[in-house]
């Protein structure tokens, strides 16, 4: 096993992905079609498939490979679409596929498996908010350390605290961005894959890349929730590294969004 793999080796990506790809389309299809339908299609009965969705039994890896070549015509980024830009929160962020579609987050795990999940590496590296959220699900489930930014923020008596909630006096040199590790961890020269969930300018996702850098780190890819086509094209283009996007989102969200919020 590399030395930059963690905890896991190939073998349990391999069977990670298997595992995350059933209940990504499961739970996908549970969304366009029918429990009954979905019970024909998948040859059980509704008792067997509703311990499936809740998880009181696991079929084996072989059968999970059957269930998944069934599903194969499931569209299930369509689904995941639909949870970031049409729920209840005008911002497609992680927040809406958290609040209303938790059990899609197998969906973003997959995609990242299968995009850079074989690729060693020692630290996932994000941003906090819904980038955090997301390189937390996937940190988790392949038992990954993770590094993260703290954005404007000023350190006093041991808490983090936003720079619009201090007074002017203290706005300065003392307001800048933290970055976070695990307890004895060290950045330089180690290898890291970027994740965050939504890039609208690519500004976050270059930002971690350039701070990566200073470190003498290796970014062997990055992995997003959504971005806009045009972002993506940037990011490669300045960041030359391997990038995947689970969705790209049409420009017209990008021309609506800001219609959905009060100031205060």
């Amino acid at each position: 096993m590399s030395r930059a793999r963690g905890l896991i080796g190939l073998k349990q990506v391999e069977d990670l992905a298997v595992e995350a790809e059933f209940y990504c389309r499961v739970n996908a299809s549970r969304k366009t079609m029918r429990l009954r339908e979905l019970a024909d299609t998948l040859q059980v009965d509704l008792t067997t498939l509703s311990k499936y969705i809740n998880m009181h039994i696991k079929p084996s890896k072989p059968r999970m490979r059957e269930i998944n070549e069934k599903l194969k015509g499931v569209d299930y980024k369509s689904v995941v679409e639909d949870c970031l830009v049409k729920q209840p929160y005008p911002f497609p962020e992680m927040n809406n596929l958290t609040f209303k579609c938790p059990e899609l987050l197998d969906c973003v795990v997959y995609e990242f498996l299968e995009s850079l999940g074989r690729q060693p590496f020692d630290y996932i590296l994000t941003i906090e908010g819904g980038g955090l959220a997301l390189a937390q699900a996937i940190a988790v489930r392949i038992k990954s350390s993770l590094v993260y930014g703290l954005r404007d923020i000023t350190i006093r008596g041991g808490h983090s605290i936003p720079y619009k909630y201090t007074p002017v006096y203290a706005w300065g040199p003392r307001i800048k961005r933290y970055i976070t590790f695990p307890l004895g961890g060290e950045l330089r020269g180690k290898r890291v894959v970027v994740v965050d969930d939504i890039a609208w300018t690519g500004a976050t996702v270059m930002t971690l890349i350039d701070y990566a850098s200073r470190k003498k780190c290796e970014v062997p890819g990055v992995f997003l929730l959504a971005t806009f086509r045009d972002v993506y094209d940037k990011i490669i283009e300045k960041s030359g590294t391997q990038v995947h996007a689970f969705l790209f989102l049409p420009d017209e969200v990008r021309k609506t969004i800001a219609g959905g919020f009060e100031a205060i």
